[in-house]
């Protein structure tokens, strides 16, 4: 996602370099290594905690978060921020 200010950081070498560290970093352990969906597992079996959960709505929103990390994931392994190429 592209922002104004966000590019005129990542036009400075030293900057972008860092960012780019950062960002590989992030996905490892976000999306690459599960952290995400485990996070998102918790505050699941969180929720069904309560005595008025509306469990088959919270298992169906967490099923589309669940496909968005999925797609996020595999789309940005590519990415040249990820790949270092």
């Amino acid at each position: 996602m592209s922002h104004p200010l966000k590019e005129k950081f990542l036009r400075n070498a030293t900057f972008k370099k860092l960012y780019e560290e950062q960002y590989r970093v992030l996905y490892t352990e976000l999306l690459a290594g599960g952290a995400a969906s485990g996070l998102l597992d918790d505050l699941v079996a969180a929720y069904k905690l309560n005595d008025k959960a509306d469990t088959a709505k919270v298992d169906a929103e967490a099923k589309t978060l669940r496909t968005f990390l999925q797609t996020r994931a595999e789309a940005l392994r590519s990415d040249k921020a990820i790949t270092g190429s």
